[in-house]
């Protein structure tokens, strides 16, 4: 239950407004749990248990068919994955493939994230509902969450599987719930996707940039999550 919101300045198109903050949306991959190299084994592990004969070149064709599906489509189904992947790598690879990658990949998150996360999300889920919004299948996000012991500050998780995935209109329009778009603030690692794609649909946007680039967009900076005490 939130027990209080907090005043923030809001632009648009120039002008300056005072603002109540009322849920913070945030993406998963990169921001909340880092996407290490764990994950391309993930895939070496499925075709070895299913004794697919397949080359280091296919394997690696898989790999780029799991990004390039991400880019090329903008809703997730594992059919259409599977078909996409197949006539991409040119064989025709058991669906088992597919789904053993996702709930594979769905266990890869670190069973003790940062101590200084929990912490946040702890100070922040006293203030403003939480909830996520992934790129991805919902089930593994959520999977991943709870092994890293942080599903429980999130009210909600947004997934691409039944609208289109960031930065379209739809993914945002779900996440903001019963809000306003400006009482909403999404919280990114992806500039184009989560931070623009935000802005451009109504919402605050802080771009979560270790490296702490400056970008044009109307949008505040950190280098470390837990800069969000001092914004938020």
């Amino acid at each position: 239950m939130v027990s209080k919101y907090a005043m923030v300045n809001y632009i648009v198109r120039g002008k300056e407004y005072e603002v109540m903050i009322k849920r913070i949306i945030f993406d998963v991959d990169d921001t909340l749990i880092d996407w290490k190299d764990e994950y391309d084994k993930v895939i070496n592990n499925v075709v070895e248990n299913l004794n697919i004969q397949c080359s280091n070149e296919t394997i690696e064709k898989i790999r780029e068919g799991f990004n390039n599906y991400d880019f090329e489509n903008y809703t997730f189904s594992k059919e259409k994955m599977s078909e996409y992947i197949n006539k991409y790598v040119g064989m025709n690879l058991p669906k088992d493939l597919i789904y053993d990658v996702i709930e594979g990949w769905g266990k890869c998150a670190p069973s003790n994230l940062d101590k200084e996360l929990g912490s946040l999300l702890d100070y922040l889920s006293n203030k403003y509902e939480l909830v996520c919004l992934t790129d991805w299948f919902e089930k593994p996000q959520i999977n991943r969450l709870k092994i890293g012991g942080i599903y429980k500050y999130f009210k909600n998780i947004y997934s691409a599987e039944n609208t289109k995935r960031k930065p379209f209109k739809e993914a945002f329009e779900r996440a903001i719930g019963e809000f306003l778009p400006e009482e909403c603030v999404m919280v990114g690692d992806n500039l184009e996707r989560d931070i623009k794609g935000a802005i451009e649909n109504g919402l605050q946007a802080i771009w979560y940039n270790r490296e702490g680039k400056i970008t044009e967009l109307n949008c505040k900076v950190i280098k470390n999550l837990n800069e969000l005490k001092e914004i938020l």
